[in-house]
């Protein structure tokens, strides 16, 4: 176990980071030495220059959003080969034979790592975050059978095989939270989240609302209802996961409350993400339902309020978690008129599925 394992990684969705750095440190913890690799450093000038207009462009429009999840294609076209060249000889002179992959983009360099290395024994695992197939893997289609593909949630199982712990802290009790919901469009801020702002006001619900350029940023306190307020908060714009700190590591992303007339400073947090801490004392959480917010939902027992999915694998997380009594529909809520009572039941269910759960570090490192 005291081989290095290599974790795979990618910036197009903080559900695929998120979960990698949560990994690394865990890892960590338990002495192994565990380095994240991201695909953006692969990339050419040209692909990589054209990251943000993307991640505007699917901001501002959500059907843009889903055209684009259609469009997903082989990562092989956006590769600067002579870094590829660079990355294989690396990993092959340190002798590198533990390969953890969150995303299936990485496939294609897996395949040629694989082939390079000829009789030695190279162990990689492919894990899938969400309860079906998402672009990054389907892409490659019979391509990933080659891989140990590891699933949290099995296809066709109706069950939580494993997850990824978030953190090692109690959930906050649900009596004991704030009457306020945190709604967001996950890394990227894509959803219809946006829409079901005025909507959740005009209802007498105090929302945590993160934002991801300044003019989602609103001062609308004037025309909230007296027993309504908003709090905003935001990750640091200039920010992007393949940059790493001064320390030659990869942070989670800088967060802060956003305060009309008031100077914010971005910080991040050592264990987990700062914005975990939000769900973790709110009531519930308004999101399209992504992976990793499957997984903060599950650490911090706080219900998931899923908005519109974003693609198949998101339909498929969004009926798992109504099957297993974990989340609720905003639709469905919305129905019940928004009632608290019925997330507390499903604030239960979540911790009884978290303390069954097994926790995917612990697999690792025993060698399953």
């Amino acid at each position: 176990m005291n081989e290095t394992i290599t974790l795979l990684s990618a910036g197009n969705s903080l559900g695929v980071y998120i979960p990698a750095k949560l990994l690394q440190l865990q890892l960590r913890d338990q002495g192994i030495h565990t380095d994240i690799y991201m695909l953006e450093h692969l990339y050419d000038h040209e692909t990589l220059d054209k990251i943000p207009r993307y991640r505007k462009a699917f901001h501002d429009s959500f059907a843009v959003a889903k055209m684009g999840y259609k469009l997903a294609k082989d990562s092989r076209e956006t590769f600067d080969e002579d870094h590829v060249v660079m990355l294989l000889h690396e990993w092959k002179q340190s002798g590198r034979r533990r390969f953890i992959a969150l995303t299936g983009f990485w496939i294609p360099i897996l395949e040629r790592y694989r082939e390079m290395m000829g009789a030695v024994d190279v162990d990689i695992r492919l894990i899938r975050l969400d309860a079906s197939h998402t672009p990054s893997f389907s892409v490659y289609g019979k391509a990933c059978d080659a891989f140990n593909n590891v699933w949290l949630y099995p296809v066709g199982e109706n069950r939580i095989a494993q997850t990824i712990a978030v953190s090692e802290e109690e959930p906050v009790p649900f009596q004991d939270r704030t009457q306020r919901y945190l709604i967001h469009g996950g890394g990227w801020g894509i959803g219809t989240y946006k829409d079901k702002i005025s909507e959740l006001t005009a209802s007498g619900i105090s929302l945590n609302i993160i934002a991801y350029y300044n003019e989602d940023l609103t001062s609308d306190s004037a025309d909230l209802p007296e027993s309504v307020s908003h709090r905003y908060f935001m990750l640091d714009p200039s920010w992007s996961p393949w940059q790493r700190n001064s320390s030659n590591e990869f942070d989670f992303p800088p967060f802060a409350e956003i305060k009309q007339g008031e100077d914010c400073t971005f910080e991040t947090s050592g264990n987990y993400p700062k914005a975990f801490e939000l769900m973790r004392h709110s009531t519930g959480i308004i999101s399209k339902p992504g992976g990793a917010t499957l997984l903060d939902s599950l650490a911090s027992a706080t219900p998931l309020i899923f908005l519109e999915p974003f693609g198949d694998h998101e339909r498929a997380n969004a009926h798992l978690w109504v099957s297993l009594g974990l989340g609720i529909s905003y639709d469905a809520w919305k129905e019940q008129d928004f009632a608290v009572s019925v997330l507390e039941s499903i604030h239960h269910n979540l911790r009884n599925a978290a303390y069954k759960a097994n926790n995917l570090v612990s697999n690792i490192t025993n060698g399953r």
